[in-house]
């Protein structure tokens, strides 16, 4: 195992620590009480190489646009998937 420090900007920090407020009101008996660190490890711990690969080419086209190379030759590479777009999430609205 490895162990990490990581800095995160308060408004992430925030999302995780609501989102262990949430689990905890829904889930009263759990035991140990649900933690944000718990919930941040688990969001690092699903992803592979591949999808952390598309995850990061995708950002970065986003910021640079379709027709400049990425900053990384790696992220050219097919890493074992198709050609097809990357789905982006839904726009998150703000409450009024």
């Amino acid at each position: 195992m490895i162990t990490l420090t990581l800095q995160l900007p308060e408004p992430v920090a925030a999302e995780f620590f609501a989102a262990a407020d949430e689990l905890n009101r829904r889930f009263t008996g759990a035991s140990p009480k649900i933690e944000a660190k718990s919930l941040m490890a688990f969001a690092l711990a699903r992803h592979e190489c591949a999808d952390l690969c598309a995850q990061f080419d995708l950002a970065l086209r986003l910021v640079r646009g379709p027709d400049e190379p990425p900053f990384n030759p790696v992220l050219t590479q097919s890493f074992g998937r198709d050609d097809r777009p990357v789905p982006m999430p839904p726009a998150r609205e703000e409450a009024a």
